[in-house]
């Protein structure tokens, strides 16, 4: 499970800048030059309607003096001069606000590319899939996938930044402004705002950890949804009629989310007296305070207009609305995208061996290997010993639990054993490259993916750098029996195998399972020395299953082979066949071997094989 996450004042206002500073470094990344960029026209945005602020109250100022003096005199040309400084400061801030806003769009834009890449990378990182099944990861990502959602988009808090930092620029210069006028108000104003920025963006932080901290309960929620929208469990649904338990299920997660929502995620009333009640005590002083120098005479009235001008500046800060609220919630996730990729970037080991080219050639041996899932109370693997000899076909057979497919995960590289090692010709597989090991298998699991792409890209997949070699992969269809099939369709190699998709059409199970094991040859053709085969035929009868593998064994004579099973009477025509049952080898040899020890798999097999003969029997 996730670990609690932590909430206060202080924890909040520490998350908040720790997000907003996280988005500021990687600006750079994406480009230094337009990062330059946003910095100026961050301070030319700030400064030049402040230039004008000034310029505008010392032309009230200046306009009595100009009138009685009368055209021509230097009071007048003062007061010309005046306007024309604050017109261009007008216009150039006009300019250079719109450069402004342009420059922060695209800066968001790109940042949101460059995390979706890190994010990409990130999980594709490990070379095993243990991070994919560990919760506290998997909060964490789907907290990081959120940021194409429309209120936690990193390019609405950069564009937030872009409006917030000339507003808090402008605000520092209205103050050193009043400062001129009386030191206290002007730092009590400089002091004010970042104080109540920080307190509303540590409220709007606090709001958006609350709905962070319940990601797990969001992602049970979420699966709901999906069950009722998608295809593949569309039919057992309606056959069950689940959908009313479900709509049911998901509205009540719903509500209560919503309720944990309204009861959380508001701005805490204390904030916002605390704010309100400051900034009205400071508007009320500084207005009496420049109501009395301006009624005793004590500045005169450009000065004055000068002081009230920027009073009014400064609530053009935008401390507590949208545009604050995008900024902290935008900017939240990118520390969990950062959190997770440092995360996923520990415990890959270093390569300190290299496989000879011709590896495996001799032999894979598991040598006392013990495997435990995370989290796990007892190991599915303890004290295996098993050699595979090169060139030989191997059967793992056992019942479900028994350590099958573990097995297979384990040598894949998928897990790492917690004990003991794997060799493959003496090379211990934990001191090797794991991309480089697994260019030497061919794997074909029974959950194997049906991506919706093209038949060509289905194949293709055992060996991604072949795909333009039309030529082999039509090598792979023929000994499956699927090249009429493939060339039947609309677009033949080149048809999405998907009905979602126009013009794409899908296939039966065992059309699917045929191409499934074309990709597994293609990768054998591509230089792949152990084929795999993770009981892909289990959604076949007994019959079929038998088939299909004394066919691929005819096909891959003279390769490494294991496949998995849990029919003991699928396998008899492999050149060995061991038992596993408990993570241990309790039977090995060949099927007649096995047959006359007269055990578990003699057993198995003797009891498999009567019910297939009945079975046969009922149907003649």
């Amino acid at each position: 499970m996730a670990p609690p996450v932590t909430s206060g004042p202080a924890s909040d206002r520490y998350e908040s800048a720790r997000a907003v500073l996280a988005v500021v470094r990687l600006l750079p990344r994406i480009s230094r030059p337009r990062t330059a960029l946003f910095a100026a026209t961050t301070v030319l945005t700030a400064a030049l309607p402040l230039a004008m602020t000034v310029a505008t109250g010392l032309l009230i100022g200046a306009v009595p003096a100009a009138a009685q003096a009368g055209p021509g005199s230097p009071e007048a040309r003062t007061a010309y001069l005046l306007l024309a400084a604050g017109a261009t400061a007008l216009l150039l801030g006009r300019l250079v606000s719109h450069l402004h806003d342009a420059v922060a769009f695209n800066l968001g834009r790109d940042l949101e590319l460059l995390l979706q890449d890190r994010l990409l990378a990130a999980v594709a990182r490990p070379v095993g899939i243990a991070h994919l099944e560990d919760d506290h990861v998997l909060a964490l990502l789907r907290i990081a996938r959120q940021l194409g959602a429309d209120f936690i988009r990193p390019e609405r808090a950069i564009r937030g930044l872009a409006a917030i930092a000339p507003e808090f620029l402008s605000a520092a210069g209205a103050s050193a402004v009043l400062a001129h006028f009386n030191p206290w108000l002007g730092l009590a104003w400089l002091l004010a705002w970042p104080a109540i920025f920080i307190a509303m963006q540590a409220d709007y932080t606090r709001v958006g950890k609350t709905a962070y901290m319940r990601s797990t309960e969001m992602r049970e929620t979420e699966y709901l949804r999906d069950l009722a929208i998608t295809a593949a469990p569309a039919k057992e649904i309606r056959v069950w009629g689940l959908m009313d338990w479900l709509l049911d299920r998901y509205d009540r997660q719903w509500h209560d989310r919503m309720d944990h929502a309204a009861r959380h995620q508001r701005l805490r009333p204390a904030t916002a007296v605390g704010v309100i009640g400051t900034l009205l005590a400071l508007t009320a002083a500084t207005a009496f305070a420049l109501a009395d120098a301006g009624l005793t005479g004590a500045v005169g009235f450009a000065a004055l207009a000068v002081y009230l001008v920027a009073l009014t500046t400064m609530f053009n800060f935008s401390a507590f609305d949208d545009t604050a609220a995008f900024l902290s919630l935008g900017a939240l996730p990118v520390p969990k995208v950062l959190a997770l990729e440092h995360e996923l970037a520990e415990g890959n080991p270093t390569p300190t061996a290299e496989l000879p080219a011709t590896a495996p050639a001799e032999t894979i041996r598991f040598e006392q290997v013990d495997f435990a899932y995370p989290g796990a109370d007892r190991p599915v693997i303890a004290g295996l010993d098993l050699e595979i000899q090169a060139g030989t076909s191997l059967a793992v057979v056992g019942h479900n639990g028994a350590g099958k497919t573990s097995l297979v995960k384990l040598l894949a590289g998928l897990y790492e054993p917690t004990g003991g090692r794997i060799t493959a010709d003496g090379t211990d597989l934990a001191a090797v490259d794991p991309a480089a090991w697994r260019t030497r298998l061919s794997a074909l699991f029974q959950d194997f993916t049906r991506y919706q792409l093209t038949v060509r890209d289905n194949i293709a997949f055992g060996a991604p750098h072949l795909a333009a070699d039309t030529d082999r992969i039509w090598k792979a269809c023929e000994p499956m029996g699927i090249r009429a099939l493939v060339e039947s369709l609309p677009n033949g190699l080149d048809t999405v195998l998907s009905s979602e998709y126009g013009g794409g059409t899908d296939l039966s199970g065992g059309q699917w399972q045929r191409i499934a094991l074309a990709r597994a040859l293609f990768a054998v053709q591509a230089g792949a020395k152990v084929l795999i085969l993770d009981e892909p035929a289990a959604a076949l009868d007994v019959r079929a299953e038998a088939e299909l593998y004394e066919q691929f064994l005819d096909i891959t004579a003279g390769l490494t082979t294991i496949v998995i099973s849990h029919r003991f009477s699928t396998v008899r025509r492999a050149d060995r066949i061991v038992v596993l049952d408990g993570g241990r080898v309790v039977e090995d040899g060949s099927h007649d071997d096995l047959m006359a020890l007269g055990g578990r798999y003699a057993e198995a097999f003797t009891l498999q094989a009567d019910r297939l003969a009945r079975t046969s029997q009922e149907q003649q």
